[in-house]
């Protein structure tokens, strides 16, 4: 398992994390095993996901896809999100 931390612009973030609710199954079926998501501190248009995924290549394949380009142009993304991969060594 994997976490990620993806976080970009968007024009509206009640639009975006409604496209990003509807997109759930998707991202289920592509191996995410959960996730949590918010906005930056001081920067409501700047969504921010968390996610957990069964393995790496699960998650490479699934940013690469294309649908989920497309569904990020409709749901008003102004920018490549910024992606870090994140090696958990300890949760309390």
């Amino acid at each position: 398992m994997i976490k990620t931390l993806m976080y970009h612009k968007v024009q509206d973030f009640g639009i975006w994390k409604t496209a990003f609710n509807e997109f759930k199954e998707i991202r289920k079926a592509a191996g995410e095993i959960d996730f949590s998501v918010g906005t930056l501190n001081n920067e409501a248009n700047t969504a921010y996901v968390i996610n957990s995924w069964k393995s790496l290549e699960d998650f490479q394949a699934f940013v690469s896809a294309d649908e989920l380009k497309e569904a990020m142009g409709a749901a008003g993304v102004m920018e490549a999100p910024h992606i870090l991969i994140l090696n958990e060594q300890e949760k309390g």
